[in-house]
């Protein structure tokens, strides 16, 4: 599979015409030019991305190519049959459909792979099944939920525009994870769109428009990766009360998460099947049984509190310190830790300059709940640095951003 140059430059054109027209990007604060640029970089990165893992050590294993693989008899099957297209992504493989939480041989988690593919089948029809090409559809895509969180944080912002927009496009990591053709981009594209339409009801500046792409892209988040749905809930109830509350955002999402872990311990006593704790250590274990070669050495974790505990010092270490510097091994993992020190970097600026100086906007309060708890919770389950730093990439835009546009650069 190579570049086919001259359909690729023809939808990247009209891609960027499209950009220039949409009035969603009219109105989002940003140049049409710059916006145009910073998704013509995004696509060139998704380009790389997809000549990375083509790579003869890398394609069999890549899912980006399975995923491409899998969607050309999707395509056909689109092309001549297209109401079966359709069933067959609510049909089970098994006997029975299994559990949400349940890693494998089960229908909710292959959903999270077919509905990839059937997106792949579907560009595959414009593109002519060329993979490069589908990355500027996909990049379009992910534009929507991007420019949607940078505008809610510039609505609070005290930083200047270039430094917002690089925290949120071009985060080393993220823009890496998120141009490429997988879950990533689209996941974050889901995220932004839900907090969006979030802040426009709590406002009371809601339209129909705006429900029905909380429910669609709130569903999506749950069928790809469901646990992102379910920490969503009590940073949303914190992010409602703060914005009914004009001070102490922090105590209200104390108080929440504090309440929804006494909930968790109490529903626990009801057996393993209602205990949170099992799932994620059952999530671990699956990382523990796979194969790689950036294996991290983790002491045994079991689902009851006391070991939960134990492990928090490794929780933590895994999710915001890796790679460490004697684990650099190529120059994938030394970006990996120069991004690490950078993030060091703004977190001591962010804390040292706004210190008791200004009231944090609980839209800000609920993006470092939720991104800080997502992120303890891969801490927990992930035992690769390789998959860490990409789950840790979906949640850096997230915590980054803010804490950027806290901090008075325009003085």
């Amino acid at each position: 599979m190579t570049i086919d140059i001259l359909p690729f430059l023809l939808y990247l054109i009209l891609f960027c015409f499209i950009i220039y027209w949409i009035p969603f990007f009219k109105k989002s604060g940003i140049a049409w030019w710059l916006l145009i640029g910073l998704f013509c970089i995004k696509v060139g990165v998704g380009v790389v991305y997809g000549l990375y893992f083509k790579t003869p050590a890398l394609i069999d294993k890549a899912d980006t190519w399975r995923f491409y693989r899998e969607s050309l008899p999707e395509t056909q099957l689109l092309l001549h049959h297209p109401l079966t297209f359709i069933k067959t992504l609510f049909a089970s493989n098994y006997a029975e459909r299994g559990g949400l939480f349940v890693g494998k041989n089960s229908y909710w988690n292959d959903l999270k792979d077919n509905i990839i593919i059937k997106l792949f089948a579907v560009c595959n029809v414009f593109t002519r099944n060329n993979y490069y090409s589908n990355t500027i559809f996909f990049n379009f895509l992910y534009l929507f939920g991007l420019v949607a969180f940078y505008k809610l944080v510039q609505i609070h912002s005290r930083t200047h525009q270039y430094l917002l927009l690089i925290s949120i496009f071009l985060m080393p990591s993220f823009l890496f994870w998120g141009s490429g053709i997988h879950k990533d981009g689209l996941l974050f594209s889901a995220l932004g769109i839900v907090f969006y339409s979030f802040y426009r009801i709590i406002k009371k500046e809601v339209k129909a428009k705006h429900w029905v792409a909380l429910f669609i892209c709130l569903s999506f988040v749950f069928f790809i990766r469901n646990y992102l749905a379910l920490a969503l809930l009590p940073a949303f109830i914190g992010w409602w009360l703060a914005e009914k509350n004009h001070q102490r955002h922090q105590f209200y999402f104390l108080a929440v998460y504090s309440g929804c872990l006494l909930l968790l311990m109490i529903v626990a006593l009801l057996g393993d099947h209602y205990n949170a704790l099992y799932y994620m250590v059952n999530k671990h274990q699956e990382f523990l049984l796979l194969n790689g070669n950036s294996t991290i050495a983790v002491p045994p974790l079991s689902p009851s509190t006391e070991s939960v505990a134990k492990y928090l010092p490794t929780a933590i270490d895994v999710a915001f310190l890796r790679p460490h510097l004697f684990e650099i091994k190529n120059p994938a993992y030394a970006m990996a830790f120069a991004e690490i020190l950078l993030n060091t970097t703004i977190t001591i600026v962010f804390l040292w300059l706004t210190k008791n100086k200004r009231l944090m906007p609980p839209f800000y309060v609920f993006c470092f709940y939720f991104g800080l708890s997502i992120l303890l919770l891969d801490g927990y389950t992930v035992t690769f640095t390789g998959a860490i730093v990409r789950y840790r990439s979906l949640m850096l835009p997230i915590i980054i951003a803010p804490m950027l546009g806290m901090i008075p650069f325009k003085r």
